[in-house]
């Protein structure tokens, strides 16, 4: 496929930056609209357009490579341009099967400097490995970022938008640094359904999981850093060393961001697994004395304790002895009775097999290594978990899904 995206124009409109596009016909179904917006919260009419226009850039060249199109832009950050083709050679390795053709082209490339500090702003989600990264690399961090993407539009204001804006701002006043919201339509403004229905084939992952999301957040957040002086910007691992998932962030992407002469990524963590992060929450946690709020629930503003997510982090926190409810997982009944309603409910819609394979390994590990030292609920609910047949289960679950929803199932089916 061929064909142009073009930044039209940068604008800046109170604390909203807006990206006007044009794109070739036949690319128009990849996008529900003509503008990607930004609000900071903050003016950035400081910030240079060579610096503005990154966020644009990294959240489409990964398109444009794959599509085999030209992303035009005026002007970019010399430093970021030279970084970018080390992401497109990163990103072309861990996809080697399918190749990333398209080009970036700039008319300008303009050289930024930034001096190196001590000091950086750390991407922010709520869950554990932003609060372990936190906690590891406190002195080092002087302003957490949280960044939505999934506006429709700059006016629109959403319940899940509030509460992460809410939980950003609590955690820094906590702590005592600067927290930060940041609103976009980033992923909204992409039609992410057609571009999984044309790419994900090719490349065995969807496009949010596995281009977007980290690619977006580090070129959102470099203006920011640019405008506060700071060199680096921290992103929490997601995965860990040994792990073989292909994800959009990962350290032999992240950590290739460079900008404006000596901007740089961190990726921190990759060297732990999700366990050994929750043991440094758990540590920090026993020093203050004080309940530890986690936000897990991705798309929710609250801890559903119902999903994968919540399941995953409620036994990190039993392994090591803890009581969920301290951590803001508000369960009514036993954790046992609990859990084993909602396997009977929900099981069978969940993907386990990314669960067993990759995260419950080391939690069963610890909780065989903590387990005389659990408390009673804890070792009721130890005991369940790992003498629980899960596969059974969701084998049951799926057929009871089925039944219930058969109607509703085939005619989803015969309207595709």
């Amino acid at each position: 496929m061929m064909g142009n995206i073009v930044l039209d124009t940068i604008s800046i409109q109170g604390n909203i930056v807006k990206y006007n596009i044009k794109v070739s016909d036949k690319l128009s179904r990849f996008f529900n609209g003509k503008e990607m917006f930004i609000d900071y919260g903050e003016s950035m009419n400081s910030i240079p357009v060579s610096v503005l226009t990154i966020p644009f850039v990294s959240v489409l060249s990964n398109l444009a490579w794959q599509l085999n199109v030209s992303l035009w832009v005026d002007e970019i950050d010399e430093t970021y341009f030279y970084s970018l083709k080390n992401l497109k050679v990163a990103y072309q390795e861990a996809h080697y099967a399918h190749p990333f053709r398209g080009r970036f082209t700039p008319s300008k490339i303009v050289h930024n400097s930034i001096v190196q500090t001590e000091q950086g702003l750390l991407l922010f989600g709520g869950g554990v490995d932003c609060h372990s990264s936190f906690l590891r690399n406190k002195d080092k961090i002087s302003e957490i970022v949280n960044i939505n993407g999934w506006l429709h539009d700059c006016k629109e204001e959403n319940q899940v938008d509030q509460s992460d804006s809410k939980m950003a701002i609590e955690f820094g006043n906590r702590m005592n640094i600067v927290a930060t919201h940041i609103r976009s339509n980033f992923a909204a403004f992409m039609n992410l359904k057609e571009i999984d229905s044309v790419l994900q084939k090719k490349v065995n992952v969807g496009h949010w999981y596995g281009f977007l999301h980290s690619m977006a957040f580090i070129g959102i957040a470099i203006p920011l850093s640019y405008k506060r002086g700071y060199s680096d910007i921290f992103i929490a691992s997601s995965n860990t060393k040994g792990q073989n998932n292909v994800c959009a962030s990962d350290i032999t992407t992240d950590s290739l961001h460079k900008f404006c002469l000596n901007g740089r990524v961190i990726h921190d963590g990759f060297e732990l697994n999700r366990q050994d992060k929750i043991k440094i929450i758990v540590d920090y946690k026993k020093s203050i004395k004080q309940p530890y709020m986690l936000h897990v629930c991705s798309f929710n503003d609250h801890n559903c304790c119902e999903c994968e997510k919540c399941f995953r982090t409620v036994i990190n926190l039993v392994a090591e002895n803890e009581d969920p409810r301290e951590y803001g997982f508000p369960i009514q009944e036993s954790l046992k009775e609990h859990w084993l309603k909602v396997m009977d409910k929900r099981l069978g819609l969940w993907g386990i097999d990314l669960e067993k394979r990759v995260y419950w390994p080391y939690t069963r590990e610890r909780m065989r290594e903590n387990y005389e030292k659990l408390g009673d609920e804890q070792k009721e609910f130890v005991d369940w978990f790992l003498s629980f047949d899960f596969d059974k289960a969701k084998r049951d679950g799926l057929r009871k899904y089925y039944r219930k929803n058969f109607f509703k199932i085939l005619k989803r089916k015969l309207h595709l």
